[in-house]
């Protein structure tokens, strides 16, 4: 089950619980809730390394947009030498070599700030979601303790 799935049944749980008279408090299945708690301490290591195999492949993306981009230029670079040693029009393979290194590079800056933008979008989810299941956690916890029996009176 998925986190928010988990956080909608807890929620519902709540919801439909019967209210004590004249209180804010609530009378709910504790089976119920533990449940779903432990439903939901064994999904937060998935997103987590769900998180994590993210981050690996954000830094894959831009390794591999490093090496093509150097790459690119390398061959910027052959092209330009090979024109000079040709004598074919220096000052022209001059200026398409750096069009294409220009470009190269560029294309290198567009798809890091990609990846980056694409990681911090996951990340901004993961954090929004662990951040619903902290509080749903909090709440079941504080609920928990506020409906304790009081044992001995």
């Amino acid at each position: 089950m998925a986190i928010e799935e988990i956080l909608d049944e807890i929620e519902n749980i709540l919801v439909d619980s019967t209210r004590v008279p004249f209180t804010n408090k609530l009378v709910i299945e504790e089976d119920d809730i533990i449940r779903l708690l432990d439903e939901l301490r064994d999904v937060l290591p998935q997103e987590i390394k769900d998180a994590a195999k993210i981050v690996s492949e954000r830094q894959r993306i831009l390794e591999e947009a490093q090496k093509e981009a150097q790459n690119i230029v390398d061959q910027a670079k052959v092209y330009v030498t090979k024109l000079t040693d040709e004598n074919i029009i220096s000052k022209q393979a001059q200026e398409q070599a750096n069009e294409i290194v220009l470009q190269a590079r560029k294309a290198a800056r567009d798809l890091q700030q990609e990846s980056v933008v694409y990681a911090e979008d996951v990340f901004k989810h993961l954090e929004s979601n662990l951040q619903k299941a902290l509080e749903v956690v909090q709440q079941g916890h504080s609920h928990l303790q506020q409906n304790k029996p009081n044992v001995g009176n």
